[in-house]
């Protein structure tokens, strides 16, 4: 029989690295079509979106997968970290416009 949880909170973690690694190869493909590095491409707030969405939904699949409580403590931190710096990214791209 199907674990439908275990299969809906890996498919979270993959989901997320699948974001991130698209956002990274966007982001370069434009690095080389404005002749910029990637690290100034990256710093732009509309590239740390994806990448901090990517974060909290990698977060929430590791937690929901272990058994151990410090293991989702940890993995919660971090991805409200995640979220927070999502917040202040949001707020600079409200305030820049």
């Amino acid at each position: 029989m199907i674990d439908w949880f275990n299969l809906i909170a890996n498919s979270l973690w993959i989901l997320a690295l699948s974001i991130a690694l698209s956002t990274l190869s966007f982001a370069r493909g434009e690095a080389r079509g404005r002749c910029e590095t990637l690290k100034s491409i990256m710093s732009q707030a509309k590239w740390q979106i994806p990448l901090n969405i990517s974060g909290v939904l990698f977060c929430g699949g590791l937690a929901a997968t272990t058994n151990v409580t410090w293991e989702r403590a940890i993995w919660g931190i971090l991805a409200i970290l995640f979220i927070i710096q999502l917040v202040f990214i949001s707020n600079e791209l409200t305030l820049n416009l």
